[in-house]
């Protein structure tokens, strides 16, 4: 299994960190593993110097490539990160070393799956983790966490229209729910059609991809959690009153097949609005009057 942890360090050197990591791998690995480690120097692109590490249990490399970009998108403060390989007999041991890394930093950190899924997250010291992630071993952590279930919300509304236009209206429509948190516009040169909006604890990506609008929002929603759901879901609702296409909204939780779920919480086809009663879902969105 593949996952990546960023992480705020105030370490001074490269040198540092490396010396650090390496203590924290022997700190839950002892006598019984063999541990080998290599250096890369800087590469053209200028990722910085790497170290790969393995042992028995897991492997990782350390790295920066990507680190800004990740801040920027997750609206978090780090500047390092590890690509890890986690082995079949590997989980908790690498949660031994996670959370010897969670009590040395006392920053900001994010755990991330294929680079995309939330697992962890800590941000203005609140621990927020993914309780079906690694089978509840989250209970290994010797510090205090908040568990929830990550959710990513996809809306998808037929129409054509300027990013710039969805850019303007997108960013009103937040000033519109009288949130006092600033709205933050994240842009990529490189990605004309593409954008993302932050504010207080959301990051929404949007995309103007042919005859559609897309927005996402994935996050760790713990059972109170129903204001921010909501505030989510008002956010959506005043984007599909603005853009009368058809359009859907489905939601996804989980990672692994046995606790994944993708459900449709409601369409409208036609000028017809459907709420799938079925979710857990449907109550919050009729109090909020998406029907």
């Amino acid at each position: 299994m593949e996952i990546t942890y960023y992480f705020y360090n105030h370490c001074h050197s490269k040198d540092e960190v490396e010396d650090f990591l390496l203590h924290q791998v022997k700190n839950i690995t002892g006598n019984k593993s063999d541990l080998t480690f290599t250096k890369q120097e800087e590469s053209e692109e200028g990722e910085g110097d790497t170290l790969y590490v393995k042992c028995d249990f897991f492997s990782f490399t350390t790295t920066l490539f990507d680190v800004k970009n990740i801040s920027r998108d997750y609206d978090i403060n780090i500047n390092f990160g590890l690509e890890c390989n986690i082995y079949e007999n590997g989980n908790r041991k690498f949660i031994d070393f996670l959370d010897n890394l969670l009590n040395s930093n006392i920053g900001e950190a994010l755990l991330l799956k294929d680079s995309e899924y939330r697992v962890l997250e800590r941000k203005k010291n609140v621990l927020l983790v993914d309780s079906r992630f690694f089978n509840g071993d989250y209970e290994a952590l010797n510090l205090p966490y908040i568990q929830g279930t990550y959710k990513n919300f996809w809306l998808r509304i037929d129409g054509v229209f300027t990013t710039e236009e969805i850019k303007i209206e997108s960013i009103r429509l937040v000033e519109n729910l009288g949130d006092e948190d600033k709205v933050i516009l994240l842009e990529d040169p490189d990605y004309s059609s593409e954008f993302a909006l932050n504010w207080g604890d959301f990051q929404v990506h949007i995309s103007n991809v042919g005859t559609a609008i897309n927005l996402t929002c994935g996050h760790i929603f713990t059972l109170n959690d129903i204001l921010r759901l909501k505030k989510m879901l008002s956010f959506f609702k005043q984007f599909t009153t603005k853009y009368t296409g058809d359009f859907q909204l489905t939601m996804t939780q989980g990672y692994w097949e046995q606790y994944y779920k993708k459900n449709v919480l409601l369409e409208r086809k036609n000028g017809r609005i459907t709420v799938n009663a079925l979710t857990e879902e449907a109550i919050l969105l009729h109090e909020i009057n998406f029907n």
